[in-house]
């Protein structure tokens, strides 16, 4: 808890990428293109923030990152996300199995969001794998990257391809799917990562909720645009508290269009742990922020108000997952 709020990072991953994980015949070097990217976002955000991990390419030691959530910072809740990007990687950029390693150190308060890639493995075998990451492993949640490589790419709205996941997730009970949206990685197209495919998918399956992270930079507008509109579209907000410390300015008109045109109900907190491990400094620093009165007076953007920050911090992320948090605080044995 921070000052009495319940804090749920709604983005931790479990990387690993090593060497180990390349697959044979990477001759475009593409590999070493995502991790110049990386590093060269990493080195961006230091200028000002946290310091990255220096070792963020290996997997954390489990015991250290729990220590990292749990016992440094006043975190109550996590959600460990798989990366399923196969193209280059063995098991995956953030291999499902590594994140599902994390979770059975203390599954009550490190929950596992699985991944599958239809197009990548075929959607029989998507489906299947869902199902047991949900029945074997107890995911709550899937997030999907659908861009392989060149010619192995998807969308959400696609019938034959994305809806029978969607029914495949409301079968299993899962409240909510998510997405990368923006931020190319290697040499993808960028138009590849636009959000705009999460509009009709969302208007036909309304029971279930749709997560967007990273605000789909660089279209933050039409993922604004979607999620003031479709209102099972949760925004998810890991890289914008990286990016906090480097550009303050242009992060709180980010953040102030949202609360203006979305609401405080749908926007959620993440730290992308473990890759910036200094979780704590991100917390305290949302829950001191303020909106500066000259963007409240020439925007029209909201004061953040204490309600405000708890929803972020974790109340807004649980309810799109429909998570109890008064039963999960009993649970957790932390403060009503």
């Amino acid at each position: 808890m921070k000052d009495g709020m319940f804090v749920f990072d709604a983005a931790i991953h479990v990387q690993d990428f090593t060497d180990r994980q390349i697959k044979q015949g990477d001759s475009s070097g593409r590999v070493g293109i995502l991790r110049n990217q990386l590093t060269g976002f990493i080195d961006l955000t230091a200028r000002k923030g946290p310091p990255a991990n220096t070792g963020f390419h290996t997997p954390p030691d489990v015991d250290w990152a729990h220590s990292t959530l749990f016992e440094k910072s006043d975190t109550d809740l996590a959600m460990a996300c798989s990366v399923p990007l196969f193209s280059h990687w063995k098991a995956g950029l953030g291999p499902v199995e590594l994140s599902y390693e994390l979770c059975k150190r203390d599954p009550k308060r490190i929950l596992l969001t699985g991944g599958v890639d239809p197009a990548y493995h075929g959607l029989d075998f998507a489906l299947r794998e869902m199902e047991r990451q949900v029945k074997e492993w107890g995911a709550v949640s899937m997030k999907f990257y659908q861009y392989q490589q060149r010619g192995c790419s998807w969308r959400a709205d696609d019938r034959d391809i994305a809806y029978p996941l969607w029914e495949k997730a409301i079968e299993l009970g899962l409240k909510m799917v998510q997405f990368h949206k923006g931020f190319p990685l290697e040499l993808g197209p960028v138009e590849a990562f636009q959000p705009n495919d999460i509009q009709y998918a969302a208007a036909d399956f309304p029971e279930l909720n749709f997560g967007i992270h990273h605000l789909g930079d660089p279209y933050v507008g039409e993922t604004i645009s979607i999620a003031s509109r479709f209102e099972n579209v949760y925004l998810v907000l890991p890289l914008w508290f990286n990016q906090y410390f480097l550009q303050p300015r242009k992060m709180l008109h980010r953040l102030g269009e949202c609360l203006l045109y979305v609401g405080e109900d749908r926007i959620c907190y993440g730290s992308e742990a473990f890759i910036w491990p200094h979780i704590q400094t991100y917390i305290d620093a949302w829950a001191n922020m303020e909106m500066p009165e000259e963007l409240q007076d020439h925007y029209g953007y909201p004061e953040l108000t204490r309600s405000i920050k708890e929803k972020i911090f974790g109340l807004n992320f649980a309810n799109g997952l429909g998570i109890d948090v008064a039963a999960k605080k009993v649970e957790l044995g932390v403060a009503a």
